[in-house]
């Protein structure tokens, strides 16, 4: 963006009397939408909100509100057990600088969260192995086999792999199934027990993923009741960042409808959306005619509106009409761009605040470096990470780093 500080100062301004702030972007993808959704996050941690939260799973979030505050966490490890679209070099450096920022405010911290529910990490698959190649190594490399194939619905869902052309087509559920019968076989003891419980949490992971069972509309429920938790418990003011169908007003289903409805105009969601321009692997047009996207475009330069006062005329006239906004998922195809269009029941029904990119460009895929390898059977695991779902990583920092 041209003006970044100037955007992200006018964005805070508008939504610094909300209590939740939903920062919603209409791609994971760009380095622009994200930049904006950082910078303007520090604009209101400046306003005083004290939480950031994120719709991941809560045993990597425990992992990040760690670190941000000092405590001694390798953060590419943690960020390698992050939901695929999170595992970003601007992720990465978001954290850091909200480490910075609380040494430098050490009586007063930004605290970060997440909202899913706790089950499996890729840690756990490696875990799994390392118990039970002493068991039954033969049975150990057999799971390991199906765990290299199912652990990569963590980098993209099965619903992704699918239209891509890489899933094996077994659902992986079954195959996690599979995988928990071979170790139900072997002679019990601490080590066997330990891996059931683990391979029972990877089991629940995919029978309840995106492309397998997922339950939208309990999952969201969930997340925002975590979210409304953390807000009576502590009473700090969030940012919450997520897609923007998640933070959309609208409805009854997702995170966004749950707050509205808890929290009134307390709640404010923000539309982060762009033009065209180019995300890691594909051009994106210009927008369909019609659309949100498209009507923005058409005036030059970066945007923020605010739908609740003095809107553009070429927005004002539908403001309270359906209108269609492109959504880029990992679904998406730019050869079919007009199938990935979201259609709002109403604009400012959906969203308080549009902020506009005309062009945008790739955000970067973060490199981890390989861990030590367990021979054939994976990858060696911290022990802060394979505490097993029965133990809450983190929960307390100084117990976390005893146990490291």
């Amino acid at each position: 963006m041209s003006d970044l500080p100037s955007s992200a100062r006018t964005l805070a301004a508008l939504v610094e009397s909300a209590t939740i702030v939903g920062l919603g972007t209409s791609t994971r993808e760009a380095n622009e939408t994200f930049r904006l959704v950082e910078e303007a996050t520090h604009e209101l941690i400046r306003r005083g909100f004290r939480t950031v939260a994120l719709l991941d799973n809560q045993r990597v979030g425990d992992l990040y509100d760690c670190y941000v505050r000092g405590e001694d966490v390798d953060l590419d490890t943690a960020l390698g057990q992050a939901w695929g679209p999170w595992r970003t070099t601007e992720m990465r450096d978001a954290l850091v600088r909200l480490r910075r920022h609380n040494a430098h405010h050490p009586d007063d911290p930004v605290r970060v969260i997440a909202v899913n529910g706790r089950r499996a990490l890729p840690a756990d698959y490696d875990r799994v192995v390392a118990l039970l190649d002493p068991v039954e190594p033969a049975t150990a490399a057999r799971i390991g086999e199906i765990f290299a194939v199912i652990r990569t619905a963590h980098d993209n869902g099965e619903h992704v792999q699918r239209l891509r052309g890489t899933h094996p087509g077994v659902p992986f559920v079954e195959l996690a199934r599979t995988s928990r019968d071979l170790a139900a076989q072997l002679s019990a003891g601490p080590g066997r027990d330990e891996a059931l419980r683990l391979i029972d949490a990877i089991v629940d992971f995919h029978a309840h993923a995106l492309g397998g069972g997922y339950d939208a509309a309990s999952e969201e429920r969930a997340a925002a009741g975590r979210l409304l938790d953390h807000l009576r418990r502590t009473g700090d003011r969030v940012v919450f960042w997520e897609g923007s169908a998640h933070v959309a007003a609208h409805g009854d289903a997702m995170v966004g409808a749950h707050l509205r409805a808890a929290l009134g105009d307390g709640y404010v969601a923000v539309h982060v959306t762009f033009g065209h321009g180019r995300l890691p692997a594909t051009d994106i047009p210009r927008p369909a005619p019609s659309s949100l996207e498209a009507v923005l475009l058409d005036d030059p330069g970066e945007r923020i509106i605010d739908l609740r006062s003095a809107v553009p005329a070429n927005l004002a006239e539908r403001r309270e009409r359906p209108w269609r906004t492109r959504l880029i998922s990992g679904l998406y195809q730019a050869e079919r761009d007009e199938d990935h269009y979201y259609e709002l029941p109403t604009l400012a029904g959906s969203f308080d605040v549009i902020a506009f990119i005309p062009t945008v460009t790739p955000i970067h895929p973060l490199v981890i470096e390989p861990e030590t390898r367990l021979g054939q059977y994976g990858r060696q695991t911290p022990r802060h990470l394979v505490l097993g779902e029965g133990v809450r990583v983190a929960a307390n920092c100084t117990a976390w780093s005893r146990i490291r």
